[in-house]
């Protein structure tokens, strides 16, 4: 997980008493992040493991699992449950510091083996970015632009349904992208700052040629690494994007020197951190938004209550209350 869960997108169901229905394997994973996160091994595992009576064979929940064994030091099961990541579509781990209790083992180096093999089957293949149109769409007509980065190890698809609802009752076209970097099946990365770049512009670019865009209303958003990328392309396109929705967001020094170009072009940041985020993430952030104003950005730090390193429960209403501070000022 690299310190930081591989991205499982995790929202809880609100609908109403009439209709009320709980995606309950959302609703454990949402439990299993924040326990990894209070590096709550054992339960983290338990809430998983509940995750896959309601979603069997989902890959990045086998693999979180592989995970917490290892961060556990039982070599034997971690062993077990990273086969099974791979059997599932997980062929990139490596760099996770999470395997570093077994990295060295013979059982560890032969699945590395197999998945390094896999995945250079399937390096090289292209993904169109996954689009939702708002309710009542008219081609004719032009629509504001939010593009949403998921989170390392993640992909679009799933990761799209947090963003449908208030993308489509505040009138955006939502476009999700594919990571550039390929980890397995169904798992993509963003990697360094140049692809991840191109990446957004290229979807840009395909949004542009096939509906009509209102370009002075475009906001760029996204969760965990997704989250930090969005950072930097609010920071990097001040002028593209009138601002940026980070959610889970890691944060470094790097970005600072661009902070002066974010102010002059009036660029805007909306943060959203689960309230059980690890406390070095959330200072980390904390000292983001002071260095922002410091330097005269808008920018608005947001908790919501109950998980830790996850997308909000309801998802829906933090999204467009997003939207509309960074619409108003």
């Amino acid at each position: 997980m690299r310190g930081v869960i591989i991205s499982i997108v995790a929202l809880m169901a609100f609908v109403s008493l009439a209709t009320a229905q709980t995606d309950s394997g959302a609703v454990y994973i949402q439990m299993a992040n924040t326990s990894y996160g209070q590096k709550l091994y054992r339960q983290s595992i338990e809430e998983y493991q509940a995750a896959l009576r309601f979603r069997p064979g989902h890959t990045t929940v086998i693999y979180n699992i592989a995970c917490n064994y290892s961060l556990l030091g039982n070599e034997k099961q971690a062993l077990v449950w990273l086969n099974k990541a791979i059997d599932a579509g997980m062929y990139s781990f490596d760099r996770d510091s999470d395997f570093d209790n077994i990295r060295k083992s013979k059982g560890y180096k032969k699945a590395l083996a197999r998945s390094s093999k896999l995945l250079k089957e399937i390096e090289g293949r292209s993904n169109q970015p996954v689009v939702l149109l708002p309710e009542g769409f008219d081609p004719q007509k032009k629509y504001p632009l939010l593009i949403a980065m998921h989170g390392y190890g993640g992909e679009p698809v799933n990761f799209s349904k947090a963003f449908r609802a208030a993308g489509s009752k505040k009138g955006y076209i939502v476009c999700c992208p594919y990571a550039p970097e390929v980890m397995g099946k169904n798992s993509f990365n963003w990697g360094e700052w140049e692809p991840a770049d191109k990446r957004i512009m290229e979807s840009i670019a395909f949004l542009k040629a096939k509906y009509q865009i209102d370009e002075k209303r475009m906001i760029i958003a996204g969760f965990s690494q997704g989250g930090y990328y969005s950072y930097y392309m609010g920071l990097k396109h001040p002028d593209l994007f009138i601002g940026a929705i980070p959610i889970g967001p890691g944060y470094d020094s790097d970005l600072e020197p661009m902070l002066a170009g974010a102010a002059a072009a009036k660029m805007k940041f909306y943060v959203l951190m689960g309230e059980l985020e690890p406390e070095e993430r959330i200072d980390d952030n904390i000292r983001a938004i002071k260095q922002f104003t410091r330097a005269g950005i808008t920018a608005s730090f947001n908790f919501f209550s109950g998980v830790g390193h996850a997308l909000p429960g309801d998802s829906d209403f933090e999204l467009q209350r997003a939207i509309e501070w960074i619409e108003k000022y």
